[in-house]
């Protein structure tokens, strides 16, 4: 119970993280297939406790990691590069020899294609959509939920883009629940939505899904990249890589759906 409940929290704090995909964590944790499978045929009872666990650490989240990446930016942001890098052979990691063939390597460069120059190009901040509205809200949850169960893809990172980050944290923050009850509906719609077809998608194209990922997750590290580097930010990201490595050295891509901690 304990176990599910602080898995729940850590997936909340990644969901408000610039740069840090829920997705990426749940893939981590080691039922990201299973995750998508459940969802896409509406069984959410095995994740309740991750449900409040999420909410929990998402809305503790708003205030301690903003408090943090004020005072401790360069630290924090090296940290979540090293568990964003690690984490791309938990996405690859399987029996199958998919390098032979040309189309997942061309799926994992045009994923770290758009995500470098597209998805994490911090000067991309327009919006056509009216600024703080309910449409707006609407939409951000629908795009953010949509892209946070793909690792690699920060559903906040999608926020920045559409002009709604800041307003989202004010908006929880001042606790203003038309707005958030609009983001609210749109999450739940583009979560559940799109679950269906990457449990269909992951089935059927895993090698080619596999390097898709993997190149959604280097791509999106631009988020991350410091103006200068220095030796501080190389430890933080090693040990952050370490975790990552530590928790997920004995999982391997086709092991996954073996696991029984939602049992």
């Amino acid at each position: 119970m304990i176990l599910k409940l602080l898995q729940g929290a850590f997936i909340g704090v990644a969901m408000i993280l610039p740069g840090l995909s829920a997705g990426t964590v749940i893939l981590i944790l080691g039922f990201y297939r299973r995750f998508l499978e459940d969802l896409a045929v509406m069984r959410i009872k095995p994740y309740l406790l991750m449900i409040i666990g999420a909410v929990a650490g998402g809305l503790t989240g708003v205030f301690v990691i903003s408090y943090l990446l004020e005072h401790y930016s360069l630290l924090i942001m090296a940290f979540l590069m090293g568990m964003l890098l690690a984490s791309v052979k938990t996405v690859i990691n399987y029996r199958a020899r998919p390098f032979l063939k040309p189309w997942p390597l061309i799926l994992g460069l045009a994923g770290f294609l758009v995500t470098w120059f597209f998805i994490c190009e911090p000067t991309r901040t327009f919006t056509a959509l009216p600024p703080g509205g309910s449409v707006h809200f609407f939409i951000g949850g629908a795009l953010a939920s949509a892209t946070m169960i793909l690792p690699g893809v920060s559903g906040s990172s999608i926020l920045i883009i559409l002009n709604l980050y800041d307003k989202m944290i004010f908006a929880v923050s001042n606790w203003q629940w038309l707005s958030l009850a609009f983001f609210g509906a749109g999450f739940a719609l583009g979560l559940l939505g799109l679950a269906r077809l990457l449990s269909v998608l992951y089935r059927r194209y895993h090698a080619a899904i596999s390097f898709l990922l993997a190149g959604l997750i280097i791509g999106s590290t631009r988020a991350l990249l410091p103006e200068q580097f220095n030796i501080a930010f190389f430890i933080a990201a090693g040990f952050g890589a370490f975790l990552v490595l530590y928790f997920t050295r004995s999982q391997t891509g086709e092991a996954e759906d073996d696991r029984s901690s939602l049992k």
